[in-house]
């Protein structure tokens, strides 16, 4: 009689790794091929970085000039905006490469908090009765970009349209 199977596969050296893709096993080579590829592609383009060096800031030598905002932040929104339901408000308008600085004071007994899409996304909480600024930027992308309060409050729906013009 001839040998149980399952001894004689054992015996068997196939040159795969116990490493399962899409159901089936990957020869040791192509995945040592995959590595070695992977890897050099990686260095390849930290070398090229590290050579050519990263992009110029499109702001690079240009000084804008410091513009500065205060919004605040009252029952009737941010500037009165309950007062501006059908346009944006408040509005502030820079020129691209400007250093933008926003203070938020406060005068609400409740929490207010301001953002601005692509900028200032974190925002800054400021507790009723307080004044803080908003961390400078420098507007280096031409747009139009949202002003609005990262704080669910009784007048939300007032603090969510503001804007920056960036031209």
């Amino acid at each position: 009689m001839g040998e149980d199977p399952i001894s004689e596969f054992s015996r068997v050296e196939v040159a795969v790794l116990a490493f399962e893709s899409s159901g089936r096993l990957m020869p040791k080579n192509k995945m040592l091929a995959v590595i070695v590829i992977v890897v050099a592609t990686a260095l390849g383009g930290g070398i090229m970085t590290f050579a050519i060096g990263l992009p110029a800031s499109p702001c690079a030598g240009l000084t804008g000039t410091t513009r500065n905002f205060t919004i605040l932040a009252t029952i009737n929104g941010f500037n009165d905006s309950v007062n501006h339901l059908q346009e944006s408000w408040p509005v502030m308008s820079v020129h691209r490469c400007d250093i933008v600085k926003i203070t938020i004071t406060n005068n609400d007994a409740q929490a207010h908090g301001v953002a601005v899409d692509y900028y200032a996304t974190r925002g800054t909480d400021v507790p009723g009765g307080q004044s803080l600024l908003n961390p400078p930027f420098q507007a280096f992308k031409i747009g139009h970009f949202r002003v609005y309060c990262t704080v669910k409050c009784t007048i939300h729906e007032f603090v969510i349209n503001g804007l920056l013009n960036v031209a």
